[in-house]
C-alpha cells in the first residue's frame, strides 16, 4: 500500500536530513516562548562567536539564560 500522508512526508524529510548530516534534538528542549532550543542555539553561539561568549560570561549574562561554558 502506498502511503501519501502527512507522516509519510515527514519521514521521508527526516530520512534526508539524518543521511545528510543533521543531528536529531529531543523535542523536550525546545522553549515554546522563544520558539528556540536554547542548547542548540547557546553551543552555535559559543563556538562561532567566542570572543562575544566571553563578554556574555563576564557580565554574568550566561547565568540568566540558565547555561555556562
Amino acid at each position: 500500500m502506498k502511503m501519501t500522508g502527512e507522516s509519510s512526508f515527514e519521514t521521508v524529510i527526516e530520512a534526508h536530513l539524518l543521511a545528510s548530516g543533521y543531528t536529531p534534538v529531543a523535542p523536550e528542549g525546545f522553549d515554546r516562548e522563544r520558539a528556540i532550543f536554547p542548547s542548540t542555539v547557546l553551543a552555535f553561539i559559543r563556538a562561532t562567536q567566542p570572543k562575544e561568549w566571553a563578554k556574555l560570561e563576564a557580565s554574568g549574562a550566561t547565568s540568566r539564560v540558565g547555561t555556562s561554558a
